[in-house]
């Protein structure tokens, strides 16, 4: 079994773009550079914006899947990140920027659209950062 950061690596180096790797680790939870790769071949179309807005999988625990992040935790613009909706819901969304419209809240797309995209300013602190090291549940994953 290949690590995520060999898979990630791999891939990059085969010349598949950020967008199109991130949204494999996320969606195949590949255990080997070969699943990867085949998912990426069957789904060539793949990017994180069709991520934005989709529930996260039911089979995805705290502390495994994704964690809480603290004020300090490191994310980057356009990494993939978990939001807990009002109605208690856990979400995807799309780290448009950070420290807007002040320190410590960060502006996480929250879904996209034809005209223009859905945008929500959130602390830091109530923002999930994905882990991608725990394999996924069999038959359990995001619909597209």
């Amino acid at each position: 079994m290949d690590s995520i950061a060999e898979i990630d690596r791999a891939l990059k180096q085969q010349g598949f773009e950020n967008l199109q790797v991130a949204n494999c680790l996320i969606l195949c939870r590949p255990k080997s550079i070969d699943e990867a790769r085949r998912w990426l071949t069957e789904n060539e179309d793949a990017s994180k914006q069709q991520i934005a807005g989709q529930v996260v999988p039911s089979h995805w625990a705290q502390g495994v899947d994704y964690r809480w992040a603290a004020t300090e935790t490191p994310f980057e613009v356009g990494e993939v990140v978990i939001l807990q909706r009002s109605d208690g819901s856990l979400k995807f969304g799309l780290l448009q920027a950070m420290n807007d419209p002040q320190p410590a809240v960060h502006t996480i797309i929250v879904a996209y659209g034809t005209d223009t995209n859905s945008v929500k300013a959130v602390p830091a602190n109530t923002v999930g950062k994905l882990t991608l090291e725990a394999a996924p549940a069999d038959g359990d994953g995001l619909s597209m």
